[in-house]
């Protein structure tokens, strides 16, 4: 039989007897006897011969843990006495834990051992096996498959500890846990991986060494014995395949979902968006699609399947004056059949403004032309249901193009076939170029910053200044609040672009939709904003976190959603009471957008979803943030009517403007960290005052609470007492009256 930990043991050539356990563990040997006799009863297999072959397999994994730990192992505090207990106990029924056996399943045996069909069996792997090894942080459905000792090196510093490989991550436990790290420091879920080599010790032929580069810039060297090599080899392996799967199907948000499912039935995040409920928050009216009425500026369009683009959501809005062969011939001009679609809107003084997104047109080297195209455009331009063409001069200007490249690049796309608007062709049309670099340079930016970031040299700002990193989210800004001014000052209609229309594209519609409307400056208007922007409308979180794709396949990873994040950091800095949430919300998402725990971020498009059935088999983070929303809230905030500057427009944004986001990129920083704990017990850091601030405001409810039922019962007292002297005057009693007069009260 296989060893839990995936490790070969051989039969030993004599029985051994029940009673010859380890003192230490004879507490812990007895708790697990009672539990498999519970579950062989359960089966109906309980017998001496069974017994007997039980206790003959978990000898060769008890006296195995005895040889591998006779150092002391002080990690687990008050659990580290159960190392010297039966590996089992930590580890049980790992072998069942891939194939859980069904309802009269035959279960694989040694070929030297007699065939037992069990029946009913439960299988007892439950994340308080975990727990009971000292992990402070374990996810449902998490489950151990190997763990092995030796030596984790950061930087110069060395640990002895246990290395741990569960379904989710690979974990760390030092022997001693150095005070000045982060308690998930040495935590590391598997698609969080960008690097994973093995090597051997060429000098001295002693070790074998696992190194891992991660996403967020951390960096660990594993170094086990060579006579571990085995083990070693066993642990690289899982780390493969679930590093690095090509099979969504094989990452752990499938296995979370299946005991957690409970959560998304219950706030079902899947659902959170709503596209007509979205429009019409915003007073903006659309016609159906099958609708007969022709008086509108806007229609919805149906893409199930993907009929008109593959990467768009299932239903568009499409301007109301163009029909389906435009639709279609404005598809194929355009790059990956990405036409324009509505983004965002606002009525003002009878006309509608709004921002429009899509991808580069392809014009080519050639210049070449689409009428359809140019009709399309044309059409989105008009604010009004009765506007008419020539009602405007030649020279005015109705339509915005904000193409997000740089000049010089979208002129090299026409190489390609592609490139931008000419506006010789496209009346009452002006384009703009916001200069704002590709995924390749942010990619680069964001190498440098990391390294900076985990680098012990005291250069810092310098290198932070070379990676360039603020100068892209500056140019980002400037540009979000350049296309805010045209729409809210303006009022002129926007097309924004950049070449596929699903990395600065999203980046600057969110953006610009969080200048001008505070709804998507609450908690719940944020995440519709995510989902509508970015994961409906094709931002590709699959190749840009690199998640189910081969090892070193960097071509398409680039952290542009951490950047839109990065982004939204720099407004709140700008405008602390103008947003419902609070940074929490934003860490979470950098963090969780590459840890594949949830489904919202595992896919290229919501086809993609649709196709693999991710919501049917998955949780989405909206859920999750739903649940504990409380963390995310910023108590400070102030909502627009109250402080009255609805739109928020960093007009004067430069790099003097710029925070820097410490809370992420120094997040695992040791130079950072709070070694001496002071933050947690101070009564005045920035969490401890928005919970002081949270609980006054309770008391302050309270207080006015009671403030109006003291009023509301000094009416009634007040109604009592009129009641009263009318009845004594209606008596007509002169002496009552007369002493009534006396002391005032008539």
């Amino acid at each position: 039989m296989n060893n839990p930990l995936g490790r070969s043991t051989q039969k030993p050539e004599q029985q051994t007897q029940n009673n010859q356990k380890n003192n230490r563990a004879k507490e812990f040997e007895k708790q697990l006897q009672e539990e498999e006799r519970m579950l062989a009863q359960s089966a109906g297999i309980i017998n001496n011969n069974t017994q007997q072959t039980n206790i003959q397999q978990q000898q060769p994994a008890y006296s195995q843990q005895q040889q591998l730990n006779q150092q002391p192992q002080s990690v687990f505090g008050q659990i580290g006495q159960m190392l010297d207990a039966p590996r089992k106990l930590f580890f049980r029924n790992t072998t069942t834990q891939q194939q859980p056996i069904q309802q009269g399943q035959r279960q694989p045996t040694d070929q030297n051992e007699p065939e037992i069909i069990q029946t009913n069996i439960v299988q007892t792997y439950t994340t308080r096996d975990i727990k009971s090894i000292g992990l402070e942080i374990v996810q449902p459905g998490e489950i151990a498959l190997q763990e092995l000792r030796g030596i984790c090196s950061i930087g110069t510093q060395q640990f002895q500890g246990i290395t741990l490989a569960t379904n989710y991550q690979i974990i760390f436990l030092p022997d001693k846990f150095p005070k000045d790290f982060r308690k998930d420091y040495f935590y590391i879920p598997y698609t969080l991986m960008i690097k994973v080599d093995k090597t051997m010790d060429r000098k001295q032929n002693d070790a074998n060494f696992i190194e891992i580069s991660c996403k967020d810039g951390r960096w660990f060297k594993y170094r086990f014995l060579k006579e571990q090599n085995d083990d070693c080899n066993s642990i690289f392996n899982v780390i493969n395949k679930n590093a690095f799967t090509l099979n969504k199907q094989t990452l752990f948000a499938f296995t979370f979902y299946k005991e957690y499912s409970n959560l998304e039935n219950d706030y079902q995040g899947w659902k959170i968006f709503n596209i007509e409920k979205d429009f019409e928050r915003m007073g903006i009216n659309i016609l159906q699609e099958n609708s007969q009425n022709q008086n509108g500026l806007f229609k919805y369009l149906n893409n199930e399947n993907g009929i008109i683009c593959s990467t768009y959501y299932n239903r568009l809005v499409v301007p109301a004056k163009a029909d389906l062969d435009c639709i279609q011939k404005t598809a194929k001009f355009r790059s990956k059949e990405r036409i324009p679609i509505l983004s965002y809107a606002f009525p003002i003084n009878g006309k509608v403004i709004s921002m429009w997104r899509s991808s580069q047109c392809r014009t080519g080297i050639g210049q070449n032309r689409s009428t359809e195209d140019e009709c399309y455009l044309k059409y989105m331009s008009f604010q009004t249901v009765d506007e008419q063409e020539n009602q405007y001069e030649d020279k005015e200007i109705r339509l915005r193009i904000y193409d997000a490249r740089p000049h010089i690049n979208a002129i090299g796309q026409q190489v390609a076939g592609k490139g931008y608007e000419n506006t010789l062709f496209y009346r009452r049309c002006s384009i703009d170029f916001l200069d704002i670099h590709n995924i390749h340079k942010v990619r680069d930016s964001q190498t440098k910053l990391l390294k900076a970031a985990f680098n012990e040299n005291v250069q810092f700002l310098s290198q932070l200044e070379q990676s360039q990193w603020y100068d892209h989210i500056v140019a980002i800004i400037k540009g979000s609040a350049k296309i805010a001014i045209t729409m809210t000052k303006e009022k002129i209609n926007v097309l924004v672009h950049c070449s596929d229309g699903w990395d600065r594209t999203a980046q600057l519609t969110a953006l610009v939709s969080i200048m001008i409307d505070g709804q998507y400056r609450t908690l719940e208007g944020f995440m519709i904003l995510v989902q509508k922007e970015w994961i409906n409308s094709g931002h590709q979180f699959c190749q840009r976190s690199a998640i189910g794709n081969k090892q070193n396949n960097e071509d398409s990873r680039s952290p542009i959603f951490l950047q839109f994040l990065d982004c939204v950091f720099q407004m709140q800095q700008l405008y602390p009471l103008s947003f419902e949430f609070n940074e929490k919300l934003l860490l979470d998402l950098a963090y969780h957008h590459l840890t594949s725990l949830f489904g919202t971020f595992l896919c290229d498009s919501f086809l993609e979803i649709q196709k693999q059935r991710i919501m049917e088999q998955t949780v989405s983070i909206w859920s999750w943030i739903m649940k504990q929303k409380d963390k995310y809230m910023n108590a400070f905030y102030k909502n627009p009517q109250s402080i009255d500057q609805d739109v928020i427009i960093p007009e004067s944004f430069t790099g003097k403007s710029i925070t820097f986001w410490k809370g992420y990129f120094l997040y695992y920083s040791l130079e950072s960290n709070d070694a001496y704990q002071i933050h947690p017990q101070c009564q005045y850091t920035c969490d401890n005052l928005q919970e002081m601030y949270k609980a006054l405001s309770k008391e302050n409810h309270v207080l006015r609470q009671a403030q109006k039922d003291q009023e509301k019962l000094a009416i009634l007292h007040q109604q009592k007492f009129n009641q009263l002297m009318q009845i004594i005057q209606e008596t007509q009693n002169e002496e009552i009256i007369e002493k009534l007069q006396t002391i005032k009260l008539i």
